[in-house]
């Protein structure tokens, strides 16, 4: 969406999200790796996460997708002062949360909409960057490039690929929530890693990390691909929707590949390819 100039086509696209979704969420991805982590951990070491709680998959809104709990407040200079506005809210309590939950829907709106052109300076005086989610996926794309070279030059590393994009995987991605996770039990990467075989069993138990190496797996093997920063943004989508939703469509490569890997069938996930799969499984229903 960032990537769209116009700010009416940004709206259309807005309304049709806000229409199919009434703002629900997924959690974000760095958010699912933790929990996967702190689970994969568990299962390895036979410990208890001391941070695992249960945290909802689907929420409302920018908040829940970006980690974070609670809905809109009303602060002032002394703090949070929701509470006591709602309780002397000339219309009471119940006028109060209907102009709360109406104000929570205009953010929300705003957020998927993107700025006007008028809004736009303003924005940008105050530090606003559209470009910063393209930057980091241009860096990643470029990580992806390099090594593509890398296996060119060094063809013996194509037999053993899929260890390639989950060691990188777990060194550039999962490291640092890891290294964390394991001072938080007092182990370390020795006690789970021991090799090649230890490396594969513990990302392929994480089912956002068996998506996304599949996918890049895939992508690197088919010589002509140009990596480019929609790629990133791609695999990161389907690395959580594939893994923790019932439905999804995709772009018929994709669903090929995932298909081909039996992925939708073992995490009880249709993939579809077009559209009209969904409408004919919504049918039949």
């Amino acid at each position: 969406m960032a990537g769209i100039q116009d700010p009416r086509q940004r709206a259309d696209i807005a309304d049709v999200m806000e229409e199919l979704s009434g703002f629900t969420t997924l959690l974000t991805h760095t958010h699912i790796m933790q929990l996967e982590v702190e689970e994969a951990l568990d299962q390895a070491l036979g410990t208890d996460s001391p941070h695992l709680t249960d945290i909802e998959l689907l929420g409302y809104g920018i908040g829940h997708a970006m980690g974070m709990r609670g809905g809109l407040h009303i602060r002032s200079a002394s703090g949070d002062v929701t509470a006591e506005t709602r309780a002397t809210w000339p219309d009471g309590p119940a006028a109060f949360d209907l102009m709360l939950a109406n104000a929570r829907e205009q953010v929300e709106r705003s957020m998927l909409r993107g700025p006007t052109d008028a809004e736009v300076p303003n924005l940008k005086a105050n530090g606003w960057d559209p470009t910063a989610a393209k930057r980091s996926a241009e860096n990643r794309a470029e990580s992806e490039r390099q090594l593509a070279q890398r296996l060119d030059n060094e063809p013996q590393y194509w037999n053993r690929l899929r260890d390639v994009v989950q060691a990188r995987y777990m060194s550039l991605e999962v490291i640092d929530m890891l290294t964390q996770a394991l001072l938080d039990r007092g182990k370390t990467l020795s006690d789970v890693v021991t090799g090649r075989e230890s490396i594969r069993s513990f990302a392929d138990c994480m089912p956002s990390a068996d998506v996304y190496s599949t996918l890049t797996e895939a992508a690197h093997r088919n010589r002509q691909k140009s990596w480019e920063p929609n790629d990133i943004f791609d695999i990161d989508a389907l690395s959580i929707a594939v893994p923790y939703c019932d439905i999804v469509v995709t772009e018929r490569y994709a669903s090929h590949v995932l298909r081909a890997a039996h992925l939708p069938q073992g995490m009880k996930t249709d993939v579809f390819p077009r559209l009209k799969d969904l409408t004919e499984w919504l049918n039949r229903q």
